[in-house]
């Protein structure tokens, strides 16, 4: 009897886990939200270059030392998921088109981000609307897309500077500015509305956890980009996006 209960209780917690991990009955799949920075491609360098010209940004325009930069930068990024809403939020006076040009306008694209056909091909072989979701500016989206020779398989790109004028304009109707960002769950509302599209019937992909939970918690169905184990709130767990037909075959039936 003892035996029988404990094999009851280990089926509960491995039902509950899955739960937990999203495993659960899908609704068809109409539409796609893909992250662009670490999930359609990885450059270890560009992402370095990055947090090295957003340090550079905290010294030159801001007047810190390097080592408040790294401190200050590190713990905005912490708390508010990204460092330029952060600097908003708490009422830095950041000029959006000169922060995005000094973080990234000065990338090597064209040496950091090659055309990749296999990515190209399976996107191209997915059925349905796609929509880049990130939390980068729109000209860093575009430029990385055309690099790596993908830009059009996507809809519309859904960028930080899409949320930034939906929270002025929330702002300008009385309702409160505040800027947002994945992983919030406004962010993913603000995402599936411009998309036209329903939260149980939307996949999301990305490289990050907690944008992996907090799409799961707005109801979204999930794929966790760059790693093998599932996380909290991911449905699949893939290494390589290319590897998506692997993961999820059905999205092509």
């Amino acid at each position: 009897e003892t035996e029988r209960r404990d094999s009851r209780q280990t089926r509960r917690s491995s039902v509950e886990k899955n739960r937990k991990m999203g495993s659960e009955a899908k609704k068809e799949v109409k539409h796609l939200l893909v992250d662009l920075d670490g999930t359609l491609y990885r450059s270890a360098q560009l992402f370095a270059d990055v947090r090295a010209n957003i340090e550079g940004y905290f010294t030159r325009v801001l007047g810190l030392t390097p080592e408040d930069a790294a401190k200050e930068s590190g713990r905005l990024y912490r708390e508010y998921g990204l460092t330029v809403v952060g600097l908003i939020n708490e009422n830095y006076d950041v000029d959006l088109a000169d922060w995005h040009k000094q973080v990234h306008g000065a990338l090597n694209y064209e040496a950091l981000l090659p055309k990749n056909p296999p990515l190209r091909e399976l996107l191209d072989s997915l059925p349905m609307p796609k929509y880049i979701f990130t939390n980068a500016d729109r000209e860093h989206a575009k430029v990385c897309l055309e690099h790596i020779g993908i830009k059009e398989c996507f809809e519309d790109i859904i960028s930080f500077d899409c949320i930034v004028e939906e929270a002025k304009a929330s702002d300008d109707a009385g309702n409160g500015g505040k800027v947002f960002c994945k992983p919030e769950l406004k962010a993913f509302e603000y995402a599936l509305k411009r998309a036209n599209a329903d939260a149980e019937a939307t996949m999301f992909l990305d490289d990050s956890v907690p944008n992996i939970m907090g799409a799961k918690a707005a109801g979204l169905q999930t794929v966790l980009v760059g790693k093998k184990e599932l996380c909290e709130g991911a449905d699949h767990a893939i290494e390589n996006f290319v590897h998506l037909k692997e993961a999820a075959p059905y999205l092509w039936q």
